[in-house]
C-alpha cells in the first residue's frame, strides 16, 4: 500500500481517469493519496498477463523510459525499479555501453554514471498496474468508453462523466475530478464544443515518421562492442535510421524508422534490406543472421500535435488533460513516458496546494499552465531535429536556424568531448535544461572543439 493522506486532507470523494495509458496510471497514483476513491475507465478488456494492448498501437515498438521518468517512477512506487530489473528489465550506462551515431558521428563513450533500465513497453504497464492494484482505493471498470462529460446547471465546472459499458446503457458516474489520459483518441475537444466551449487550438508540426519493428531471439553475433546500437537519420541526405535495444527475457527489440519513407519494411527480406540502406552498417550487420521471434509490425505517426489547453479562458474546472491527450511528441526522442512522470509531478504538486490553500477552484487552469511549461523544453528538442527533414510542415520555433546550427555543433563535439556530451545526456533525459549547453565552459568546449 502506498502513501495516504488523513481523511481530512482528502480533497473529493472521487476522482475518475479516462484511459488505463501509462499517463493514466501515474495519474492515478497520484489522485490515490487526495481522493477516497479512484476509478479508472479503460476500454480495452481486462487481462492478466503481458501483452500489447488494443488501444496502445505503439506499444509493439521500442520505447525509451528517461531517467527523469524513471526516477519519478520510483518515487510514486517506491522500490519498482528494482523489482522491474528482477523481473527481466536491462540495466544500463547510458555513455559507456549506447553505440550511438548521430550527424554521421559516432559518440564518445565513457561512464557518465547515468544508468537506465530498457524493456519492452508492455512489460513496464504491467509491473506498474501490479503495483496499482495494491492500492485499494484505486479500481478499473474495463470494456468502458467515455462518451460526454456531465457538467453543473452554470456549466462551469464538471461533475462527471457518461460512459458506455461494454454496449450497454449509458451510465452516469460522478466525480469531483476527472482527468482526461485517453492519449490520440481523447474526445474533449469535442465534448467542449457539444457544451458551447471554444476547443484549444492546435500547434500541429507534420513529420510524416513510421516505425518497423520485430524481436530477436539472438542476434548475428554474441560478440559486440556496445548494449544498445542507435542510428539516426543524417538529415538532409539521409532520413533512415534504426536501433536494437535490450529487452526483458533476454530478447533484442529492432526498430527501424524513416521520415517521409512512403513503403516501410513489411516482410523479412525488406526489413533486411531497409536496414542495409542506413548510413551505417551495424544495425544490418547484428541481425542479418539473427532469430526473429515476432512478425514485423509498423506503426505510422504524422505530426506532432500540441493542444493549448492552458490559454483557453473559458474552461469547465475539475476537468484535467494529459499525456497525448494533452500533447503528442516525436517517439524517436522517447520523451513521452517521462512527459507523462513530469506532469504526474506537477499534478500532485497542484493538489497539495489545493489541500492547503484554495481547494480545487481553479485546479485546470494552473494545471494545465504547469503542463505548458513542461512541453516547452521537449517540444523546442524535438522540432530542432524534425526540422532538418526537408519534408517537415509546421510553424517553426523563434531563432531555430540559430538553434539548428548550435545543436550541431554540440552534437559533433561530443564524438571526443565527454563533459559535452554528459551535458547533452542530462538536457536529453530531462534532467537538465538546455541553457546548461550555453554556458561559458560549454560555448568555448563546442565553439572550439579540435578537428579531427
Amino acid at each position: 500500500m502506498e502513501n495516504e493522506l488523513p481523511e481530512n486532507d482528502l480533497l473529493g470523494k472521487r476522482a475518475v481517469v479516462i484511459g488505463g495509458s501509462i499517463a493514466g496510471m501515474l495519474a492515478a497514483r497520484v489522485l490515490s493519496d487526495f481522493f477516497a476513491e479512484v476509478l479508472i475507465i479503460e476500454k480495452d478488456q481486462m487481462n492478466d498477463h503481458i501483452l500489447t494492448r488494443t488501444g496502445v498501437p505503439q506499444g509493439s515498438h521500442g520505447h525509451a523510459l528517461l531517467k527523469s521518468g524513471e526516477e519519478i517512477l520510483n518515487d510514486l512506487f517506491p522500490g519498482i525499479v528494482e523489482e522491474l530489473i528482477k523481473a527481466g528489465s536491462v540495466k544500463s550506462d547510458f555513455a559507456s555501453e549506447l553505440a550511438w551515431n548521430h550527424h554521421g558521428r559516432w559518440k564518445v563513450k565513457y561512464h557518465a554514471g547515468m544508468s537506465i533500465i530498457q524493456q519492452s513497453r508492455p512489460f513496464l504497464e504491467w509491473r506498474i498496474l501490479l503495483r496499482l492494484k495494491q492500492i485499494p482505493n484505486i479500481s478499473f471498470m474495463y470494456e468502458s468508453k467515455a462518451k460526454k462529460l456531465l457538467v453543473d446547471d452554470n456549466q462551469v465546472e464538471v461533475k462527471g462523466i457518461v460512459i458506455q459499458k461494454g454496449g450497454e446503457m449509458n451510465e452516469e458516474i460522478l466525480a469531483d475530478l476527472v482527468i482526461d489520459a485517453a492519449g490520440a483518441g481523447s474526445q474533449t475537444s469535442t465534448w467542449l464544443k457539444q457544451l458551447g466551449y471554444q476547443t484549444p487550438a492546435k500547434t500541429e508540426v507534420k513529420v510524416d515518421l513510421f516505425y518497423a519493428s520485430r524481436i530477436y531471439r539472438s542476434l548475428s553475433s554474441k560478440k559486440k562492442d556496445w548494449g544498445s546500437l542507435l542510428v539516426y537519420p543524417n538529415p538532409p541526405l539521409q532520413n533512415r535510421g534504426g536501433g536494437i535495444f535490450p529487452i526483458e527475457n533476454q530478447r533484442w527489440m529492432v526498430t527501424l524508422l524513416g521520415y517521409g519513407v512512403e513503403s516501410p519494411p513489411k516482410s523479412g527480406n525488406e526489413f533486411l534490406a531497409y536496414a542495409k540502406c542506413l548510413e551505417k552498417p551495424e544495425v544490418y550487420n547484428a541481425i542479418k543472421d539473427g532469430q526473429p521471434e515476432t512478425d514485423i509490425t509498423i506503426y505510422r505517426f504524422p505530426a506532432l500535435r500540441r493542444f493549448h489547453f492552458e490559454k483557453l479562458s473559458h474552461f469547465p474546472n475539475r476537468l484535467i488533460v494529459m499525456g497525448d491527450a494533452f500533447c503528442r511528441m516525436d517517439p524517436v526522442f522517447g520523451q513521452g513516458m517521462s512527459i507523462s512522470a513530469l506532469e504526474a509531478v506537477a499534478l500532485k504538486n497542484e493538489l497539495q496546494k489545493a489541500v492547503h490553500i484554495n481547494g480545487l477552484t481553479q485546479i485546470s487552469l494552473v494545471t494545465h499552465r504547469r503542463f505548458s511549461k513542461i512541453i516547452d523544453v521537449p517540444w523546442l528538442i524535438a522540432l530542432t531535429e524534425d526540422f532538418r527533414f526537408s519534408h517537415t510542415i509546421g510553424k517553426k520555433p523563434f531563432g531555430l536556424p540559430f538553434l539548428m546550427w548550435y545543436v550541431k555543433k554540440v552534437i559533433l563535439a561530443c564524438e571526443t568531448n565527454e563533459a559535452i556530451y554528459g551535458k547533452l545526456i542530462n538536457v536529453l533525459q530531462l534532467k537538465a535544461h538546455p541553457f546548461t549547453l550555453f554556458s561559458p565552459a560549454a560555448l568555448i568546449n563546442v565553439l572550439f572543439q579540435p578537428r579531427k
